[in-house]
């Protein structure tokens, strides 16, 4: 099978998104929705790839660098500003999460006035669909739907209501359940010895507390099923809801307390009162032998807790509001009156016994549970947003700058490269030439390249070559921490000396495919092999390895930004790179040492890095001046000449002109797009297209080295013209510089 080549007509610019919605840290059910929606989003079409605009209730919240603008909910003048940021920016469409408590004005009218100036397509989710509305909601209602370009309701009860009684055309409605995490059914034997619950049978109720929760419908239903069965645990976990606590305190928990004191279950009833994050929910609930839900509104279209709670497979008692009545139809769970304590105990008494009938509930509930997954319902978001987007694309036209002079992305050169083993380094007139090995160097640059190129275009045909990678570079990792880096056509590492730069090349593919997006298993194993070798980090010497080493971190943050140890490793590479130039640099040769050899451009690239993670004045400063020497020595009469490695270029002698090598053109086009991005200097723009068409024939000799019938890139350029051979080396650095140019214009360029 040949894989897909991307002509530069196909390609799409990646999306970016802007949810309208409350953000966290505040507490609220809309901003755990918005957050899983986004980091679902964010797998697939990559980091970063999504924004917010976060509404406040006249508190102030410690928001994440993605909140891009903040709205009071009652001062309009916010509406207006947020509509012109999004108009101004690069967002492609905007999620708005609609709740009429979370907007200012009437029935959270204000919404409507961001809405009727966007211009941007909308893609409104509703999280409550009224049967009954009041006038102003009706209104409210309607208005915001006409604003909207799509709408979003969480089942075919809201869907209903928005066609029979809105009056919504049914081609703008789109039926996407609530998300709920992609777990594997466990047994809730497994949890409870985690909680030391291991005893009990655990009924759980969670969510914002509020009266409407009816929990002391349960309460009071809970005496006689204690009668019966001692080991139960009710377990009510959350706070009580901003809003009811802003009004009224917490007089409803404390009735709650009182009824159970009053009814002597205290040893049947565990209050947790707190607001907690997935991990500690998905404990409680994979804990729950029964969930209950006794509200009290029967007209609630959306539940959050019923949809977490069939995802997690779980037996479920509820009173019949409307969510309910869909969702736990056909055997999916147990109905109850409203405010029917004697029915209630029944019906949990009856699951307590019949083991065969709650475990019939659990796994019905589990099915759906499957279809509700958030993988699943980001996939489905993001069609309607990319559909959404095209439309609209074809009334103006988007601007992709010179997307239109690239080749297309062909990989199939790569792929003959590659066998069951792994990639072959050298090739005779492009036949792979077994006598030169596999290397740990060519499977490392190839993660670069494929978890780019998927990243970007998410072509799952490129995964089997990772798979091969990342195998190869497995099995070659030492017990030391290092790696292997020439295997033999008998798959045996011969003698050979430890190599640093083998190793900074290996975490730089690790770290690639550790951000690997759709949280695949090639990544989880990438972040694995890498975090373990962070503690050799600091035996690196040479410049180009801890060059490399940095690239490989700085990939591995833009996924787990968090990571105080590799943050810790990223900086200490960088401080090293600092140091060395400080030691070797003057004003005639301002550099890291005193020659010029092979990939030169990683060394400022790696300062650049540094100061993206770090923002520190002295990384971006030296970068520049590192890579502006690097420019002023090989630009010349408007190409690139190269410096060659017959000799390479030592201070104060004469440079080698010959055999040039294409590893130089790949780092300088990444390094100069770099520095676009963050010194704001359009020239090293000019630069990344002049050192890339350096493969196309812009060169000393004006001889292309590239073939884009075949994709092959010749191994370098000598005074006879591109080397008849063409290794792994040299393809897969014209891939990596061609990606990060697609990346620019599709992706950076927005920025």
């Amino acid at each position: 099978m040949l894989l897909p080549q991307f002509s530069p007509r196909e390609v799409k610019k990646r999306l970016q998104i802007a949810f309208v919605s409350t953000c966290l840290p505040r507490k609220c059910g809309i901003a755990t929705f918005s957050a899983n929606l986004s980091n679902a989003l964010e797998e697939f079409i990559g980091q970063g790839s999504t924004s917010f605009v976060a509404l406040n209730n006249n508190e102030s919240y410690d928001y994440p660098p993605s909140v891009i603008y903040q709205i009071e909910q009652d001062n309009i003048e916010d509406y207006k500003i947020a509509t012109e940021i999004i108009n101004s920016s690069e967002v492609d469409a905007v999620s708005l999460q609609h709740e009429f408590g979370l907007f200012g004005g009437p029935d959270g009218i204000n919404i409507v006035e961001f809405l009727s100036n966007l211009q941007k397509p909308v893609v409104t989710t509703f999280h409550t669909v009224l049967e009954n509305p009041t006038p102003g909601q009706d209104t409210a209602f309607i208005e915001v739907a006409a604003f909207s370009n799509a709408l979003v309701v969480m089942n075919k009860t809201a869907a209903t209501f928005m066609t029979d009684l809105y009056d919504i055309p049914q081609d703008k409605i789109h039926l996407i359940h609530h998300g709920v995490p992609d777990t594997l059914y466990i047994d809730p034997s497994y949890y409870k010895h985690q909680l030391q619950l291991k005893e009990r049978f655990v009924i759980l109720t969670f969510g914002f507390i509020s009266p409407n929760k009816g929990i002391e419908i349960m309460l009071e239903a809970l005496p006689s099923v204690v009668k019966k069965h001692p080991e139960v645990l009710y377990i009510v976990l959350g706070i009580t809801h901003p809003v009811v606590k802003k009004r009224h305190g917490e007089e409803y928990r404390e009735k709650l307390e009182s009824l159970v004191k009053k009814l002597g279950i205290a040893e049947n009833v565990l209050f947790i009162n707190d607001f907690v994050d997935d991990e500690t929910l998905g404990s409680y609930l994979g804990a729950a032998d029964v969930v209950v839900c006794p509200y009290h509104s029967g007209g609630q279209v959306t539940s959050g807790v019923l949809s977490n709670s069939l995802g997690r497979g779980k037996a479920i008692i509820s009173t019949p509001y409307l969510h309910a009545r869909e969702a736990l139809a056909g055997g999916r769970g147990k109905l109850v009156n409203f405010k029917d304590p004697a029915g209630m105990a029944k019906a949990v008494t009856k699951l307590i016994e019949d083991p065969k009938k709650r475990n019939s509930l659990a796994g019905q509930a589990y099915i759906l549970g499957q279809q509700m997954g958030w993988s699943r319902v980001s996939r489905q978001y993001l069609e309607v947003f990319e559909n959404l987007v095209d439309r609209a694309k074809k009334k103006k036209t988007l601007r992709q700058g010179r997307v239109h002079t690239l080749p297309a992305i062909n990989l199939n050169y790569l792929r003959a490269l590659t066998d069951d083993t792994g990639i072959v380094q050298h090739t005779l007139f492009g036949i792979p030439d077994y006598s030169h090995y596999y290397s740990s160097d060519d499977a490392a640059r190839a993660l670069v390249a494929c978890a780019d190129y998927f990243n970007m275009f998410r072509d799952k045909s490129v995964l089997f070559l990772v798979d091969k990678y990342m195998a190869f570079l497995s099995h070659a990792r030492q017990e030391n921490g290092w790696f292997h880096n020439y295997m033999n056509y008998q798959r045996e590492f011969p003698t050979q000396e430890l190599s640093q730069d083998t190793f900074g090349r290996c975490l730089w593919g690790l770290g690639a495919v550790a951000r690997l997006v759709q949280n695949r298993d090639q990544g989880l194993l990438g972040k694995e092999l890498l975090e373990a070798s962070i503690p050799s980090l600091k035996k690196l010497t040479e410049t180009r390895a801890q060059a490399y080493s940095a690239c490989g971190l700085s990939s591995y943050l833009l996924h787990y930004p968090e990571s105080k140890e590799v943050k810790d490793g990223l900086r200490f590479l960088v401080d090293s790179l600092l140091k060395r130039y400080r030691e070797n640099a003057s004003s005639s040769w301002p550099w890291f040492e005193d020659f010029l050899t092979y990939d030169n451009a990683r060394l400022p690239q790696a300062l650049l890095l540094g100061y993206r993670h770090f923002s520190e004045p002295a990384y971006l400063t030296t970068a520049l001046e590192a890579l502006d020497f690097l420019i002023d020595l090989q630009y010349q009469n408007g190409f690139f000449d190269l410096i060659g490695n017959q000799g390479w270029y030592f201070k104060g002698r004469k440079r080698a002109l010959f055999c040039q090598q294409p590893l130089d053109a790949g780092s300088l086009t990444e390094t100069c797009l770099l520095a676009t991005a963050l010194s704001k200097q359009n020239k090293y723009l000019d630069l990344a297209y002049a050192a890339f068409q350096w493969y196309l024939g812009r060169n000393r000799l004006g001889k292309p080295l590239y073939n884009p019938s075949t994709g092959e890139c010749a191994d370098g350029l000598s005074q006879e013209g591109p080397s008849k051979n063409k290794g792994a080396e040299s393809t897969i650095s014209f891939i990596i510089g061609l990606v990060a140019l697609y990346r620019w214009e599709l992706i950076g360029r927005f920025h």
